[in-house]
């Protein structure tokens, strides 16, 4: 309130104040704006770049097919992450079921796309049943993994000095990976009952009364077993049984070369890796790829080389072929991307398989021993001087499976 007081002016203090209008600045200008929405940014940015550096940007837009497979141990190979995540660069994503091989053949479902199991006894039993109902398919060989006979050193130079298994050519002969073995002469140790002990294990500090044998899978489920089921039987036979009655009786004849210890080891191939599995089985039927792979792993780890585990290569051999059977022309496309992606074919040597030159042909590559080299990692002969074993048709090899392992119907 003003007055004229004798000339003066006079301000009431009580006078309201003018308004102050505050201009606020735009939001990317305000205090914390840019400390909190720079790094937010960044980071996005940082994911958009790795995306399409990876090639994998654009797959939220694209059409992503999923496929349904059943299949034995090989499965592990789809499971692996790094193969998924090139699968999905294919737009192809995956939903598995691992069953022993053949018991997975014996499943026969409508819903799957795909079965991929083991080997040839068990893609040829799927193959025929598909074949008689006129379905579609199309088997694909992926890669190969020789059936070896896995042990320890200590056992590995008994059979040695027993003349029954001897040091690969292309090994340090004082501390050798990989030997060549004798099946026959070691099948007959075990007909005549011989014991570790009798072939003097004690002289490298053990004592074991087993009879010398090799442990397998359950011969009812897993590919493994049957195939050394077929190695033993061709080597007692010097051939292949002449009808199925003849399998039948040669089953019987073998049948304790495979089971004189008792039921078998479901897991037998990861009880060997296990640091008691000395004592538990001397002689684990697996795979190659099983043990290279584990030899990679520890000197990718920093470990180095395991110098106890070694492997024997019957000199009587069957190359297992992994099979990918595609029930229809999705699956198709995934068994081409698994032979010629260069991302997959790596990963395959990283896991210890040999890829195929050509799906047409049953030899491998070379690429494993080169790629184990770079590794530091003792590579096995790729000798082909072995005697190819020939393994029964699907219908004889199942009447034998059944009969050493009284499978279940």
């Amino acid at each position: 309130m003003t007055g004229d007081v004798g000339g003066t002016i006079v301000v009431s203090e009580s006078a309201p104040a003018e308004p102050v209008l505050a201009v606020r600045p735009p939001f990317y200008g305000r205090r914390h704006f840019l400390s909190r929405f720079v790094p937010v940014m960044s980071l996005a940015v940082v994911g958009i770049v790795a995306q399409v550096a990876a090639g994998t940007a654009a797959l939220p837009f694209e059409r992503l097919v999923t496929l349904d497979g059943v299949g034995g141990s090989k499965i592990e190979f789809l499971e692996d992450a790094v193969v998924k995540e090139q699968l999905l660069r294919h737009h192809i994503a995956l939903r598995l079921t691992r069953l022993g091989s053949r018991e997975s053949a014996r499943v026969l479902s409508s819903d799957v796309d795909f079965y991929f199991p083991s080997g040839q006894p068990t893609a040829e039993l799927v193959t025929r049943r598909r074949q008689a109902e006129q379905a579609y398919a199309s088997p694909h060989r992926v890669f190969v993994s020789p059936i070896v006979l896995a042990t320890y050193r200590e056992y590995a130079e008994t059979l040695r000095a027993a003349g029954v298994a001897t040091p690969q050519a292309n090994q340090d002969s004082a501390l050798p990976h990989y030997y060549d073995l004798d099946l026959a002469r070691f099948l007959d140790l075990a007909r005549a009952g011989r014991s570790w002990n009798d072939l003097g294990i004690a002289t490298h500090g053990f004592t074991n009364g087993n009879t010398v044998l090799a442990q397998t899978p359950d011969v009812c489920a897993a590919n493994s077993a049957a195939t050394y089921l077929g190695l033993v039987a061709y080597v007692t036979r010097g051939g292949i049984p002449e009808s199925e009655q003849d399998a039948v009786d040669l089953a019987r004849q073998i049948k304790p070369l495979l089971r004189e210890q008792g039921l078998p080891i479901r897991n037998a191939d990861a009880l060997y890796f296990i640091p008691e599995g000395r004592g538990i089985l001397p002689v684990a039927v697996i795979y190659e790829h099983q043990y290279l792979a584990h030899q990679v792993r520890r000197v990718e780890a920093g470990i180095g080389v395991d110098d106890e585990r070694v492997l024997l290569y019957p000199n009587v051999t069957f190359q297992s072929e992994p099979t990918l059977i595609a029930l229809n022309e999705e699956a198709q496309q995934l068994a081409q991307h698994l032979a010629t992606d260069p991302v997959l074919r790596r990963r395959a040597l990283e896991l210890g398989y040999r890829p195929l030159l050509d799906q047409s042909l049953s030899e491998s590559s070379e690429e494993l021993p080169r790629f184990l080299a770079e590794r530091g990692v003792p590579a096995p002969s790729m000798s082909t001087s072995y005697t190819r074993a020939v393994l029964p048709d699907a219908p004889t090899l199942e009447a034998m499976i059944t009969t050493v392992g009284d499978c279940p119907p």
